[in-house]
């Protein structure tokens, strides 16, 4: 929009094409926005590292001649997007992959897989709290058990209430499924409500299939010691509620940025503002 109101190409207004398209989030962007917003979604792209099979790893190293290769790591020459492409490595008789740019430096690729290793190392014990009744003995009346886990000795953290009245079979279902998340994720973050899995689940669907997530206000809520973030909220087009609770907090600096790539309503106002990311660091 050269002259500030027309597009260069269609000749239309910005609101003729949020109609053309029926789409009104679009916007207009300066270069230097544009660009700022082509890092995050990079940075977004390059998500923690996964474990893999050495089937798989084998096959990546032998699909197409490598680039960067050492003998415990190396680089798909197939471009992901840009300069990202799918780098793979092993440790300890154990295989990984995540996307990352082909440019980054190795003892920065060799620092950030020695501390993915030292993440899925970590031990963590469960703690149980106190049975405590609530409400009155009427139809509200029900018991909450607090657990909390605690990783590699450190200060306990809070996991969930598990509510129960005379029934507790379904309790203890779901408190199943978030231990499982839990351990799943290497004590990363838990499942809490929904049926996706993990955030990432959530992101990829919303995503792929153009969903809109929606929030009461704001997605995240944070304890008054800060040891956690709960990332919560809807899918509108679906109605389908979501809930987990972070606690690593470079998995959440990641999650900050996958979720400028979806679109969002009522969301925290200034999500997408660098101060945001200012106060967490």
């Amino acid at each position: 929009m050269s002259d500030g109101l027309h597009s260069d190409s269609t000749g239309e207004t910005l609101e003729e094409l949020r109609i053309r398209k029926d789409n009104p989030y679009i916007t207009a962007l300066s270069p230097r926005q544009m660009e700022k917003r082509m890092r995050l979604y990079r940075q977004a792209l390059c998500a923690p590292f996964e474990e893999i099979t050495k089937k798989e790893y084998l096959e990546q190293l032998n699909v197409l001649p490598p680039i960067r290769k050492r003998e415990d790591s190396f680089f798909l020459s197939e471009p992901y997007y840009g300069e990202l492409a799918e780098f793979c490595f092993t440790r300890e008789n154990r295989f990984f992959k995540g996307i990352r740019s082909v440019c980054t430096p190795q003892a920065i690729l060799d620092k950030e897989a020695d501390r993915h290793m030292e993440l899925i190392r970590r031990k963590a014990f469960l703690l149980r709290g106190k049975d405590t009744p609530v409400g009155d003995n009427g139809t509200d009346f029900c018991h909450m058990i607090p657990y909390f886990f605690s990783v590699d000795g450190k200060a306990p953290a809070f996991l969930c209430n598990l509510v129960y009245r005379d029934d507790r079979r379904q309790a203890r279902t779901d408190m199943a499924h978030t231990l499982k998340s839990l351990r799943n994720s290497h004590y990363r973050y838990c499942w809490g409500k929904g049926p996706y899995e993990t955030p990432d689940c959530l992101m990829d669907r919303a995503f792929q299939e153009d969903l809109t997530l929606i929030s009461g206000g704001c997605f995240f809520q944070y304890p008054t010691n800060r040891e956690s973030a709960t990332f919560f909220g809807q899918v509108k087009e679906t109605g389908e509620e979501f809930l987990f609770r972070i606690y690593d907090r470079d998995y959440f600096l990641y999650l900050l940025k996958r979720l400028r790539t979806v679109k969002r309503e009522n969301c925290m106002e200034n999500i997408s503002d660098s101060s945001t990311l200012k106060a967490i660091l």
